[in-house]
């Protein structure tokens, strides 16, 4: 099914995108604030209010290609998941198939059908889009295989064990990962330097181990495609 070419209403949102491996993830970034939850005093916040995945018509190189996953990075910014792109696209365009009740401003204004909107490619997947996505880890043992695809903030939770990490997959060149360690356990947050069954390897700026037990704190991390390097200390002294 190709994307309308007759559209009542043109939607106030810039598309961008990013392919990575077999994946094209969308950011939809809207210009008014939109309704995501339908209990805004809960706390933490829970975006459950979320368009139909079908009503979304995307095409990747002008074929039709389904979305399988959203979800809200803020009131403003929907990331979408579009499944087997195996390389990377010339162009991608978007459109919305409402209107519909999911998808509507914090005033109750629904959008109306809009696109096709052409996406903008986000250089080098990461350079001049800040997007805060997120993951906890708490595996006990050591993990040299974290992926941390559109992720630049985990959590560390040594509440219950040591946590080792050795290496991580997806990462892309211009990416930075800040690692926070949770709380104050005893339990050990460690990074391995330099860890030979890692895919992408953790270089640390003092060419050791480092640990942190007993106290917050945390690294940040840089990608230039193949392997991450330290930009900070563990231990500010």
């Amino acid at each position: 099914m190709s994307l309308r070419t007759q559209w009542p209403y043109a939607a106030k949102a810039i598309v961008q995108h990013v392919w990575l491996v077999d994946l094209l993830y969308v950011w939809v970034t809207f210009k008014f604030s939109m309704l995501t939850t339908s209990d805004p005093l809960a706390e933490p916040i829970v975006h459950d209010v979320m368009p139909p995945l079908n009503l979304w018509l995307c095409e990747v190189d002008g074929v039709p290609k389904a979305i399988t996953v959203s979800a809200w990075q803020d009131a403003w910014t929907l990331l979408l998941t579009v499944p087997d792109v195996l390389g990377l696209p010339s162009f991608v365009t978007l459109g919305y198939d409402g209107p519909n009740e999911d998808l509507q401003t914090t005033w109750n204004k629904y959008w109306e059908p809009w696109g096709p909107i052409l996406s903008n490619p986000v250089p080098y997947g990461w350079k001049g889009r800040l997007v805060f996505n997120s993951l906890t880890h708490s595996a006990a043992g050591p993990t040299d295989d974290l992926d941390v695809s559109i992720v630049n903030i985990i959590f560390i939770d040594c509440s219950a064990n040591d946590v080792v990490i050795g290496g991580f997959i997806n990462g892309v060149e211009g990416q930075v990962l800040h690692i926070v360690k949770l709380c104050a356990a005893e339990f050990d947050a460690t990074l391995e330097h330099d860890e030979p069954h890692a895919f992408q390897k953790i270089f640390l700026h003092a060419g050791l181990d480092e640990t942190l037990r007993g106290e917050y704190g945390g690294w940040i991390l840089v990608c230039d495609g193949t392997s991450w390097f330290d930009t900070s200390h563990s231990k500010h002294v």
